[in-house]
């Protein structure tokens, strides 16, 4: 299931400026997948195709002339005291200074910003293989495909060939660099009153009983169905019906509902995500109080790759609000899979 969109790689070599590519983007490099959002805040995860990794490393900028790169490194291993190597050559003082020594299980063991940032992935950005020694346990991290990701990153923010380029740098000044676009701004959610206890047990048993051979075309597999309604306006209810579930998604069938019999209804339609992704299955939930109606799913049990979003209702329309992804299964826990989407509420 690919949801990757075109990107143009510039070569190394001498390549006059292009227009930046479109964003939201998302593109798997060797061991790295970069993304970056509809802000063209960009960042670079490693992922290595084949294996997994206690070292997970993410680089990380916004957009804009003014925006400085950051880098952090966590290590799932015991805590304890920490060495780096790039291919068997031991980090700078001034740079191995940056390791937290004893920092816990998930917790960053490094983290730098702007300068330090750039000194580290100076060291990082040609090599092969990072390497910890952590008190005679070792653990490594693939470099492969991480010079190809910042020559991406810097490509989609306008930054090639300038002073503050992470990979291809040059005589530009860091002021050519175009500003971040403007954060979309949502329509207010207006609020709506709940329904009725009538209309919770109501609503929900009569599109049941009346798309049952819809859901069962669509899933010949489904056991009995659960229901739940939510008001969305003072004409109009959402209903989920959660058809049938797998080890750790389910899928769902969602339709807006009038509040009177006999209850006509419509599929639910909602503002797509912008790199083709199916959502509203995995785990669907909507809530009335803030009009957010969301979705989780997962790619595998662990929950290290999969996607999720969410959409704000302005009364009438279901509007994109988040959208996050990550494809490659390697390690990465929900709250760091990268984000492609983001809208300000009011």
């Amino acid at each position: 299931m690919s949801r990757l969109l075109p990107v143009t790689l510039l070569l190394l070599g001498g390549a006059a400026q292009a227009a930046p590519e479109p964003v939201p983007l998302y593109r798997e490099i060797k061991d790295w997948v970069v993304a970056c959002d509809n802000l063209r805040s960009c960042q670079a995860i490693s992922a290595a195709a084949f294996g997994f990794s206690p070292l997970r490393l993410v680089i990380g900028r916004d957009a804009g002339p003014r925006a400085q790169p950051w880098v952090r490194l966590t290590y799932s291993g015991q805590p304890g005291h920490f060495t780096l190597s790039t291919d068997d050559r031991p980090l700078p003082d001034a740079l191995a200074s940056l390791l937290r020594t004893g920092a816990g299980e998930g917790e960053p063991i490094l983290h730098g910003e702007g300068d330090m940032a750039r000194a580290l992935l100076a060291k990082w950005r040609d090599g092969e293989i990072l390497r910890l020694d952590a008190e005679g346990e070792e653990a490594e991290l693939s470099l492969a495909g991480l010079s190809a990701a910042l020559l991406l990153m810097d490509s989609v923010q306008g930054r090639l060939d300038t002073r503050g380029a992470l990979y291809r740098l040059g005589e530009r000044d860091d002021r050519e660099v175009p500003e971040a676009p403007p954060l979309p701004l949502l329509r207010p959610f207006p609020g709506v009153t709940p329904l009725t206890d009538a209309e919770r047990q109501g609503i929900p048993l009569a599109v049941m009983e009346a798309t049952r051979s819809e859901w069962l075309e669509a899933d010949p597999e489904s056991l009995e169905p659960e229901a739940e309604a939510h008001a969305l306006n003072g004409q109009e209810a959402l209903v989920l019906i959660q058809t049938s579930c797998a080890a750790y998604n389910c899928s769902f069938a969602l339709y807006r509902v009038a509040r009177q019999a006999p209850y006509p209804r419509q599929p639910l339609r909602i503002e797509p995500l912008p790199f083709g992704g199916e959502g509203l299955g995995g785990w669907v939930n909507y809530d009335e109080g803030s009009g957010e109606l969301g979705y989780f799913m997962k790619g595998r049990g662990v929950g290290d790759c999969g996607d999720a979003g969410s959409w704000l209702f302005d009364g009438e329309r279901f509007q994109l609000q988040s959208a996050r992804m990550m494809q490659r299964c390697a390690g990465s826990p929900p709250d760091d899979w990268p984000e492609l989407w983001r809208a300000a509420r009011p």
